[in-house]
Parts: C-alpha cells; sequence; structure tokens
C-alpha cells in the first residue's frame, strides 16, 4: 500500500512516481466499474418498460383486429339472417301458393269425379235404354260418346290425382325447407348474438386497454430522461475511462521498456554466471590436469622461462593461442548436459510406451472393424437375398408376368458394391431400369418400395401420388397388391392421391375443403360405414 514494487525477478521500485499514476488509473477504473453497476438497474427498468409498451401495443393490435373480425362476423351473420328470412318467406309463398293450387285441384278432383259419376249414369241409363230404342246404331253411338266423355274424365280424374300428389309432396318439402330455415335462422341469430356480446367484451378490453396505454405512455418520457442522465454519465465515465485507458497504455509501455530491460540484465546475469561456471570448471579442470601432470612429472614444473628469451615468449604465446582457439571451438560448457539427457531418455521412454500402447490399440480396432465388416457384409448379403426375393415376387404380381433381379456391381465387397435394377416386362427384353417407360419405371419402384417393406415392416409408409403416371388397369393391380400388404402386414399406408379408382380402394378418406374463401376445413370420411348407410 505504501507504493513499493517487488517483482519475482528480484526487480524492484521505490514508493512515488508511477504508483500514483497507477493509484489514479485503480480509482478511475473502481469509478467506472460502479458507473456501470449503477447502470444497470435503469438499463433493465427501460427495457422492462420497452417490453412492457410493446405487448401493450401488440395487444391494442390484437384487440382492434379482435374488433375488426367480430365486425365482420356480425355483418356476416345479419346478410346470412337477412338471407334466411328471404328464403323462408320464399317458402312460405310457395307453400301458400301450393295449398292455393291443391284447394284448387281438390275442387277440380270434386267436380270431375261428380262428372265422371254423372257420365257412367249416362251410359247405365244409355245402356238400359239400348233395347228400347228403336234405332241400335244410334243408340250405340250415344253410348259410345257417354264411354269416351266417361274414359276422358277418368283421364282427367288420374291426372288430377297425380298433380295433387306432388303439390301435397312439394308442400311437405316446402314446410320442411321452411322448419330448416327456421333452424337455421335461430342458429343465425344465435351466432349474431354471440358476436355482439363478444364485441361487447372486445369494447370493454380495448377501454381497459386505451387506460393501461394512456398510464404507460409517460412512463416512455420519464424513463428517456433519466436514461440521457445515465448516459451523460456514462459518456463521462467513458471519457475518464479513455484518459485512464491512455494512461494505462502509456504506463504498459513504460513497463515493458523497463521489462526489456530487466530481461536484458537478467541474460547478462545468466551469462556473466554461466562464464563464472565454465571459468570455474576450467579452472578446476586445468588445475585437475596440473596435478596430473606434476603426477606425472613427479615433482613441481619447472621455473618459468626467462623472460629476457623473446623466442620461448614467441612459442609459449602461439601455445597458448592455439589452447584458447581450441577452448573456443569447444564452446561453452553445458552444466545441464547430465539432467536434459535424463530428461530426454525419460521422454523417449514415454513416447516408446505410448507408441507401444498405440500400436497395441491399432491392432485392436482394427480386428474390430474386420469382424463389424464380416458381420455386415454377412447381414447385408441375407437382407439383399430377401429384398431380392421379394421384388422378383412382387415384380410379376404387378406386371402379370415378366421377371426383375437386383444385382450387385463395381465390386466383389457387398459394402463397396453399388445397386443395379434389372427388369423384363412381359414381352420385352432385359434391361436397366432407365431404359423403361415411366409407368413400367413406376410400378417397378413400387414394387422395390413393397419388397423393402415386407422383408423389414415398417409402422408408416406415406407414398405421395405413386399412381400418378399409371393408367387405370395398372392402379387397379397397384391397389390389389396394396390390400395385399395392408392385410399380410402391420404397416399403415397413408396414401397421397388424385385417382378416384385409388380413392374408392381406401379404408378411409381425408379431405381438404374450402366453403369460405381463407376458411379450410378437413373431410373425413369411412367407406364402409358410408358403404353400409347407402344400402341401409
Amino acid at each position: 500500500r505504501d507504493g513499493w514494487l517487488w517483482r519475482w525477478d528480484g526487480f524492484e521500485a521505490p514508493p512515488g512516481g508511477r504508483s500514483a499514476a497507477v493509484a489514479e488509473l485503480l480509482r478511475q477504473a473502481n469509478r467506472l466499474a460502479e458507473l456501470e453497476a449503477a447502470l444497470e438497474g435503469p438499463r433493465a427498468r427501460r427495457a422492462a418498460a420497452e417490453a412492457e409498451l410493446a405487448r401493450q401495443r401488440e395487444l391494442v393490435a390484437a384487440a382492434v383486429v379482435a374488433e375488426r373480425a367480430a365486425a365482420s362476423a356480425e355483418a356476416a351473420a345479419q346478410r346470412a339472417q337477412a338471407e334466411a328470412e328471404a328464403r323462408l318467406q320464399g317458402a312460405r309463398s310457395s307453400a301458400a301458393e301450393s295449398h292455393a293450387r291443391r284447394s284448387a285441384i281438390a275442387a277440380s278432383v270434386e267436380r270431375l269425379t261428380v262428372e265422371a259419376a254423372d257420365a257412367a249414369a249416362e251410359a247405365g241409363a244409355a245402356a238400359a235404354r239400348l233395347d228400347t230404342l228403336p234405332d241400335a246404331s244410334a243408340a250405340a253411338e250415344a253410348v259410345g260418346e257417354a264411354r269416351r266423355a266417361a274414359e276422358r274424365a277418368r283421364a282427367d280424374l288420374a291426372r288430377a290425382r297425380a298433380e295433387l300428389a306432388a303439390l301435397v309432396r312439394t308442400e311437405a318439402e316446402a314446410r320442411a325447407r321452411a322448419a330448416s330455415l327456421g333452424r337455421e335462422i335461430e342458429a343465425w341469430d344465435a351466432r349474431a348474438a354471440e358476436a355482439t356480446e363478444a364485441l361487447v367484451r372486445l369494447e370493454a378490453r380495448i377501454a381497459a386497454l386505451d387506460s393501461e396505454h394512456a398510464g404507460v405512455v409517460g412512463a416512455p418520457a420519464a424513463l428517456t430522461a433519466r436514461l440521457q442522465a445515465v448516459e451523460a454519465d456514462l459518456a463521462e465515465a467513458e471519457a475518464a475511462r479513455g484518459a485512464a485507458s491512455e494512461a494505462v497504455m502509456a504506463a504498459d509501455l513504460e513497463l515493458a521498456d523497463l521489462d526489456r530491460a530487466a530481461r536484458a540484465a537478467a541474460a547478462r546475469v545468466a551469462d556473466l554466471r554461466e562464464a563464472r561456471g565454465g571459468a570455474t570448471a576450467a579452472h578446476a579442470a586445468a588445475r585437475a590436469a596440473l596435478d596430473r601432470i606434476l603426477a606425472e612429472a613427479g615433482g613441481e614444473p619447472e621455473a618459468p622461462a626467462d623472460c629476457s628469451d623473446e623466442a620461448a615468449l614467441a612459442a609459449r604465446a602461439g601455445a597458448l593461442e592455439a589452447l584458447v582457439a581450441e577452448r573456443e571451438r569447444m564452446g561453452p560448457v553445458n552444466l545441464v548436459a547430465a539432467e536434459e539427457l535424463a530428461a530426454l531418455e525419460d521422454s523417449l521412454a514415454r513416447q516408446k510406451a505410448e507408441r507401444a500402447e498405440l500400436e497395441t490399440a491399432v491392432a485392436r480396432l482394427r480386428g474390430s472393424i474386420g469382424v463389424l465388416n464380416r458381420e455386415a457384409r454377412a447381414r447385408l448379403t441375407e437382407a439383399f437375398t430377401a429384398v431380392d426375393r421379394a421384388f422378383r415376387e412382387l415384380f410379376q404380381t404387378l406386371f402379370e408376368g415378366g421377371a426383375a433381379e437386383l444385382r450387385l456391381v463395381d465390386s466383389d465387397d457387398p459394402l463397396e458394391a453399388g445397386l443395379e435394377i434389372r427388369a423384363q416386362p412381359p414381352g420385352k427384353k432385359l434391361q436397366s431400369l432407365g431404359l423403361l417407360s415411366g409407368g413400367e419405371q413406376a410400378l417397378t419402384a413400387i414394387a422395390l418400395i413393397f419388397a423393402l417393406f415386407r422383408t423389414r415392416p415398417a409402422p408408416i409408409c406415406v407414398l405421395d401420388e405413386v399412381d400418378a403416371p399409371l393408367d387405370d388397369a395398372n392402379v387397379e393391380r397397384f391397389c390389389r397388391l396394396l390390400a395385399h400388404m395392408a392385410e399380410a402386414t402391420t404397416t399403415r399406408f397413408l396414401i397421397v392421391t388424385h385417382n378416384m379408382i385409388s380413392m374408392a380402394a381406401m379404408h378411409r378418406l381425408y379431405g381438404v375443403t374450402m366453403g369460405e374463401p381463407g376458411v379450410s376445413q378437413l373431410v373425413s370420411v369411412q367407406l364402409a360405414e358410408a358403404t353400409d348407410l347407402l344400402a341401409a
């Protein structure tokens, strides 16, 4: 705290100087951290207020949309109600007209009945007077005329009765239609009442949202003012932080220079220590060599040569230079060579052990890969044989003859081989799948798919318009094979189709219809139940 600095490499700095700048930087950094912490609360409150404002705006928009939808629904209900009332009035008018026509026809029937009875009576009377009349031919003509009049009256009566029955049926249908329209009007009245209630609820909700919106509208202004104040403080803090950053950068540069100088000094000290160690070792080696030489010489060395003998001095100087050059060629003595050698030997031993472990693991992995490849080849061969057998049978079933096969090509290894489909429809030669027509290719593909599902059944199979390129005869074959697959396996087949023959072969139909613009409705039909209902 007094400002002393001590570093691991022995560098020391007294108090004063850079310590005051560092302390100022620390105070500024602490102040900046405090400002950042103080800004977190206003920022969070501002974010929450903005989120609440956005939510309120979304609610208002949703309420407006719901109000418009309710208004449109109410208008539609009113229009439907008016149309239903108009249709009801028309039905009532039709019923009144039918009733009037029925009354008129009933009167006509009564009149025709009376006329027919009169004509029959006249015919009987004419027949009774036939014997008493002198002119038989005239009487016969009168009887014939009376009979023809009776026949016409009977025909008119039959037509009148038929028209009366038709009018009765028309009146019954009109009454049923009127009852249906009455129920429809009641339903539309109920929907209109519900729409009115929904509109009232939405208006109340809109009023509540408006009041809540009015209370929330003033909040952004206050939050904006507080945010501006905080942003001003933040700008000052940012400026202070910039100045502090510049000061810190300058201090870091100065510290880097000092570090470089310290490292250079430490390197110089290390070199001097290494030189001292080398000199000490050289001195020890020289001393040992001197002792060895003295031991071999058996006495003290000779006295130094006379300094006045220049030739001897020159020879000794040349020998000294040669020794110095030899020492320079040898280089500095590495005092930690033994330790480095031991470390390298330990590292080499560990690497050899790791290499042995890796070689063992690689061998074990290669053995596992071989086992897996053998198992995969066996399973693939078995599955291929089963699928090929099922494919041949289903191909002959769909084409009512012919031949087909699956073949592995391009490699003897099943895991690396490709698959080729060879097909021979009835009356054609054996050829690849690409040379067949579109319908033949579709039937071949269907046979292959069903062969896969027969070999390895799945819970669900989805077929998307696979019958599009097929003609009616092939569609019927496809439907028969599909029914057989549905009975023989537990797979449920979902067929997407526009073909009427395929639709008729399904157990259940699902369709999407649009009764009103923009309103889709799902329709489901159980064909077995529909057939029973139609038969009933």
